[in-house]
């Protein structure tokens, strides 16, 4: 569910950026409720909460102020409330510092989800996305010396789209 969410918002977020189309929008905008009125995003496996809060974060941030208040308040909410809260509970997340692909993908959607609700959480974000900074090395560690990565090509593709969406995040939000 979260996979193909993020589908969905990248391909639908992305129209909306390049139309303005107002029937891509009311589209954005029903996904967006429903998924942030699910019980949760199932923290049990946190790549789907990761996955699910990029796809949140993009539609929030590729759609500008063009939605709902009331749906951007209620995205901004299910970010804090069912995407980084649930990282927080309890010991430090194995993927926090891990060096697979989970390290990559859940430190990137909390990086993500911290970015968009940035003026309604600061300290929470901040506190997101200094973890996600100094954990993030342990996985980008396993491509050295030369590339190679130990989890095989595919996760190798999954962790790098991330890796790189991430990076870009960061430029975009912060300039470096």
């Amino acid at each position: 569910t979260s996979r193909e969410m993020l589908y969905r918002m990248n391909i639908l977020a992305m129209i909306y950026r390049l139309e303005k189309d107002a029937t891509v929008l009311k589209r954005i905008d029903d996904e967006l409720k429903a998924v942030c009125n699910f019980s949760d995003w199932n923290p049990s496996h946190y790549l789907d909460v990761a996955e699910m809060a990029m796809a949140v974060a993009i539609a929030l941030d590729w759609t500008g102020n063009a939605l709902p208040a009331s749906t951007i308040e209620l995205a901004k909410n299910a970010l804090i409330e069912k995407g980084i809260k649930p990282s927080f509970t309890g010991s430090e997340p194995s993927w926090v510092n891990g060096t697979n692909n989970w390290n990559q993908v859940c430190n990137g959607g909390m990086i993500a989800a911290a970015i968009a609700v940035a003026e309604k959480d600061p300290e929470l974000s901040a506190k997101t996305i200094r973890r996600a900074l100094d954990g993030m090395p342990y996985s980008l560690a396993a491509y050295g010396p030369d590339g190679v990565y130990p989890e095989g090509a595919t996760y190798w593709g999954y962790g790098t789209s991330f890796s790189v969406s991430t990076s870009s995040l960061l430029q975009s939000a912060f300039g470096t």
